[in-house]
């Protein structure tokens, strides 16, 4: 029977220690996608507002969920929440990210358009997967090491534990690209939606 050690022998899991240079790495790893472009439209405000956007998913994750990066090195990581967690409450957010970080993300320039966006998302996520799951809320790779199976390395582990679990798994892009390769895993989308008042889609798939 698989067992979370399975996930650990392959992956590392990260702690409060690589929240920093993990935020990093995801802010390069999503410099030009939809996301940040529709959350941090100014390319400046986007480069100085990423990161702290996500210390802030990954200061909560490390509590609430499971981390994992492919080595030390942090080529790729991946952020995993349970049904039970996904929604980042206000008390979860307080508990979980400091207080620098949060302030961080106000002085980072980040806009209505996120709250707007989550709420958006937040809602999808709770009508299509309305029972117990797990989501891949973020999955990132730095740009050198794109294309080079470290999404795969992130992704197989995880999921064969998640199948072993007999759970289903749900995950939204806003990236038309990314729908291929999520496909290949298994997932399928159930729904793609407009962001009230944008031109920018969410795609929602699930992997039953």
């Amino acid at each position: 029977m698989l067992h979370m050690s399975i996930v650990l022998k392959d992956l590392i899991r990260l702690s409060n220690s690589h929240v920093k240079p993990a935020s990093e790495v995801l802010s390069r790893a999503f410099q030009i996608d939809p996301i940040l472009q529709y959350a941090f439209p100014d390319k400046f405000e986007r480069e100085r507002g990423a990161p702290c956007f996500f210390r802030v998913n990954l200061s909560y994750s490390i509590r609430y969920g499971e981390t994992y990066a492919t080595s030390p090195n942090l080529e790729g990581i991946a952020i995993w929440l349970s049904s039970d967690n996904y929604q980042m409450t206000f008390w979860k957010t307080l508990r979980s990210v400091p207080l620098p970080t949060r302030f961080g993300l106000i002085r980072g320039g980040v806009s209505h358009r996120l709250k707007y966006f989550l709420e958006h998302v937040d809602s999808m996520h709770k009508r299509l997967a309305p029972f117990k799951h797990w989501f891949l809320q973020i999955i990132g790779v730095a740009p050198q090491f794109q294309g080079k199976g470290y999404a795969s390395k992130l992704l197989r582990p995880m999921l064969a534990r998640i199948d072993n679990e007999g759970l289903a798994c749900y995950v939204e892009t806003m990236n038309r690209n990314n729908v291929p390769l999520y496909e290949h895993f298994g997932f399928r989308v159930v729904e793609r939606s407009t962001i009230p008042g944008t031109n920018f889609n969410v795609w929602a798939m699930l992997r039953k």
